[in-house]
């Protein structure tokens, strides 16, 4: 796994192959990408669970179904897809902008990008320059050391269009390997789970479930929203259980991800009782973890972090490179030590008067009257 924070095509220079891209519009287009789409994604530098066509599909199924979607795809000279761009198109008050199909289900997002990303990248980049029209471009939830962030963002500045970020999220990634994660934590931390560890034993029979997709997927997936909504989400009416889309995405996720052999439900157990549950993913030598519950009213025995504690274990004994916590930091993600992985929203504007009037207000007024309502405060 590339360590965090190395980018080896922020300067690589893209590479001079006749390319050409056809500009495809609508569901049933995108629908026909789906095999070669998963195609590129396995030869490129962002081979990610969510840059794959399902995880898109069930995305723009449970929150863009009217969306109007256009697809981006830059081919060879012999005609083979290199790199490919989903973009929803919105219009508002004469403002066109093209936004990344993502929202803060989708966990981070990248183009599709094939073995040569410079020039897919150059390539999709060229094209949206001077074939489409569009006042602003929005991809969010980008990792600022990844492929499209590194390599679209020069070459809009390159051209003259103004550019602007806001960090989204710093997502933490535990490294694995090594004399072990557990053991790289504080003394303090690893005697706490060992005395909450003893404590839950005295309550009943703990043990460890797992669901890869072989067994009663409904049941455990019905498990895992049933123990989020008896927390602290059901009664904000946050919970996946609240929302029939979420329920829809999630469900389909997880099948999707079962039947490449990517899934990777697990639960901590007291009794048989799960009181701790991970819907996780594993692909490509690293777990993900989209969604985490826990029993509250067992948390002063951190179920939650007794469940980590195994699951990294199983990660190490796989020989996984990495347990990529998704989503923002947090205080129980710190406790492991991990690393950590910018994300942004990146803003590219059209270089006239409107874009650049449009950059200054998003990105120098709006942080200014921020800074300076925080001097009032």
């Amino acid at each position: 796994m590339r360590p965090l924070g190395e980018s080896p095509l922020a300067t690589a220079p893209a590479l001079r192959r006749p390319t050409f891209v056809e500009a495809l519009e609508g569901r049933a287009a995108f629908d026909a990408l789906r095999d070669e789409w998963n195609a590129v994604v396995a030869r490129g530098p962002a081979d990610l669970p969510f840059v794959r066509h399902e995880w898109l599909a069930a995305w723009l199924d449970a929150f863009a179904p009217e969306g109007r979607l256009r697809v981006l795809v830059a081919r060879d000279g012999g005609g083979a897809a290199i790199g490919l761009a989903p973009l929803l198109e919105e219009r508002s008050r004469g403002v066109v902008r093209l936004v990344a199909p993502a929202n803060e289900h989708s966990c981070r997002f990248e183009w599709a990008l094939g073995a040569d990303a410079p020039a897919a990248v150059a390539s999709l980049w060229a094209h949206l320059r001077d074939a489409v029209r569009w006042d602003v471009l929005v991809l969010r939830d980008l990792p600022r050391d990844g492929p499209t962030s590194t390599l679209l963002e020069p070459l809009a500045r390159a051209d003259g269009h103004v550019t602007g970020r806001w960090e989204s999220l710093r997502t933490p990634v535990l490294e694995l390997g090594g004399r072990g994660a557990e053991a790289r934590t504080s003394p303090g931390f690893r005697a706490n789970l060992r005395r909450r560890a003893r404590r839950l034993g005295e309550r009943g029979a703990v043990s460890v479930l797992r669901e890869d997709g072989t067994g009663d997927l409904s049941g455990a997936l019905g498990e895992f929203f049933a123990l989020e909504r008896a927390g602290w989400k059901g009664a904000r009416g946050t919970a996946i259980a609240e929302d029939p889309r979420l329920v829809a995405f999630y469900v389909r996720v997880a099948r999707d991800a079962a039947a490449r052999g990517a899934l990777a439900i697990r639960a901590l157990a007291l009794d048989g009782r799960p009181i701790a549950i991970h819907l996780g993913l594993v692909h490509r030598g690293v777990y993900y973890l989209p969604k985490t519950t826990y029993d509250e009213r067992l948390g002063t025995l951190s179920p939650g972090q007794l469940l980590q504690r195994e699951v990294v274990a199983e990660c190490e004994a796989r020989g996984l490179a990495a347990l990529d916590f998704l989503g923002p930091d947090m205080e129980w993600k710190r406790d492991w030590r991990p690393g950590h992985r910018p994300h942004d929203w990146l803003y590219v504007y059209r270089p006239s008067l409107a874009g650049r009037v449009r950059h200054g207000l998003k990105h120098r007024l709006r942080p200014l009257a921020k800074e300076v309502l925080g001097w009032r405060r």
